[in-house]
């Protein structure tokens, strides 16, 4: 195969090139674009800056978290409400059974009760107490003599030196004080041997006073009297039985 011929540079002159282009250019039809008013134009809008943003994000989110505690607020507060009306009709509603129940006891006792009921008894009158009784002594007597006699210390003698009464007479040391001194008018004392009598009086007169003291008892002379010395002093104590 015979070869290709080699590609031969063109001899166009420049100018040519130039005139070409410039025809071809003459013949396009360049559509030009439309011209802008100046009142369209505007300016550029401004950076945005940061804080600002931060702040009013800060805002709002404190903004929502108000309203969110006011909801929970009046939340709880309408809660409470329904609460406090639920507990409300409960009460009443318990009152009411409770009054019903009360009506019906009250009914089923009217019905059961007899018409007529009898009247009760009067009640019993509690007895009068028994009257007091007068305290009461006893008085032993272990037998008769002098001052011997009641020297021995062995309990209340009958005086006998004393014949105008029956003396009966214990020294306050051997007993005689605490069995005698306590005795007041009135009591009922008895005497061993001797009887039952009431104490009369009492009398307060000097250690070896002769027998007519006795005299000075109301009424005279006692049938029988106690002896016996006061503790401490000299004197004696006399108590008129009759």
């Amino acid at each position: 195969m015979a070869p290709l011929p080699a590609f031969k540079r063109s001899r166009v002159a420049p100018s040519a090139v130039v005139i070409c282009l410039l025809g071809i250019g003459g013949l396009s039809a360049v559509v030009a674009a439309p011209s802008v008013p100046a009142s369209v134009v505007r300016e550029a809008a401004p950076a945005p800056d940061p804080a600002a943003e931060q702040h009013t994000l800060a805002q709002l989110a404190h903004e929502a978290a108000d309203q969110r505690v006011a909801q929970i607020v009046e939340s709880a507060r309408a809660e409470e409400s329904r609460q406090r009306a639920a507990q409300e009709a409960a009460a009443q509603q318990a009152a009411a059974q409770q009054a019903q129940r009360q009506a019906a006891a009250q009914a089923q006792a009217a019905h059961t009760q007899p018409a007529q009921v009898a009247a009760a008894p009067p009640a019993a009158v509690p007895p009068a107490p028994a009257p007091a009784q007068p305290p009461s002594a006893f008085i032993p007597v272990v037998g008769a003599g002098g001052q011997a006699s009641v020297d021995a210390c062995q309990g209340p003698v009958r005086f006998t030196p004393v014949t105008v009464s029956i003396s009966i007479a214990e020294h306050d040391l051997c007993g005689g004080w605490n069995r005698m001194s306590w005795i007041q008018p009135g009591t009922k004392v008895t005497v061993q041997g001797y009887g039952t009598f009431t104490a009369s009086a009492r009398m307060v007169v000097p250690k070896g006073a002769g027998e007519g003291v006795l005299g000075g008892f109301a009424g005279g002379y006692p049938p029988i009297f106690l002896q016996t010395c006061i503790p401490g002093t000299s004197q004696m104590l006399l108590i008129a039985l009759r």
